[in-house]
């Protein structure tokens, strides 16, 4: 599978792992996400205010998905992508729950590698994956990809025709950091759209949310050694 996984990824961007955990490992992880969500504030597609509930940085607020983000499956495709330099390595750069309720407005097309404007194009310095913990599809807002784009130089397009991911519960997408995406908005009356997302980048880059950053000495020491080597 994962070879199959990185193909893809080379050749369009992205790439979709089927079955990354099985449908008891998601509805744990569902119910550690409805544990540590916390309220934020958005504007709906309408322009309206909503409520919506979220979690940031969660490989540094919480121990509970520490598994996850420390995956040797997920790392090892992490470092076929980024490819890092071996005195630098690679870091966990930022960690979240992403929760896309109905009436949330789009977001536009980006790249992830933006975040280092400066860099050269010709390989990524940040890789993302999100795990979906509900169906993913055009009507509940599902991420939207521009196939092919990774491998552009040129500005981003809003115009650029893209498609609409398609997952059940327990895939993993997984995004090249060039590679250029949004997400659509939710028209469902009824259904939410949640996913844990999950950013590496390379060693010498600044993370965009380091877990490390501000997290005490007692609780750096219960984080798995597994984890410890990327933060």
């Amino acid at each position: 599978m994962t070879a199959s996984v990185l193909n893809k990824i080379r050749k369009d961007g992205y790439g979709i792992y089927k079955d990354f955990y099985d449908a008891s490992t998601i509805e744990k992880l569902s119910e550690l996400c409805d544990k540590h969500m916390r309220s934020v504030e958005f504007t709906n597609a309408d322009g309206e205010k909503i409520t919506v509930k979220s979690g940031k940085n969660l490989a540094k607020t919480t121990r509970d998905f520490d598994e996850f983000f420390a995956d040797p499956r997920l790392v090892s495709i992490y470092e076929r992508i980024l490819q890092p330099v071996r005195l630098w390595g690679m870091k966990l750069s930022d960690t979240s729950f992403k929760n896309v309720v109905p009436g949330m407005r789009a977001r536009a097309l980006h790249r992830d590698d933006d975040v280092y404007p400066h860099l050269a194009v010709g390989r990524p310095f940040t890789a993302n994956a999100l795990l979906a913990l509900d169906p993913f599809s055009e009507a509940v807002g599902s991420t939207n990809i521009v196939p092919g784009s990774h491998l552009w130089e040129h500005e981003i397009d809003q115009d650029q025709e893209a498609i609409s991911i398609e997952m059940e519960p327990g895939d993993l997408l997984i995004l090249d950091g060039r590679t250029w995406h949004g997400h659509g908005v939710n028209t469902t009356e009824d259904q939410r759209r949640r996913a844990i997302n999950v950013y590496y980048c390379d060693g010498w880059c600044q993370p965009g949310h380091g877990p490390r950053c501000g997290m005490s000495n007692d609780e750096y020491a219960k984080v798995p050694e597994a984890l410890k080597r990327f933060m």
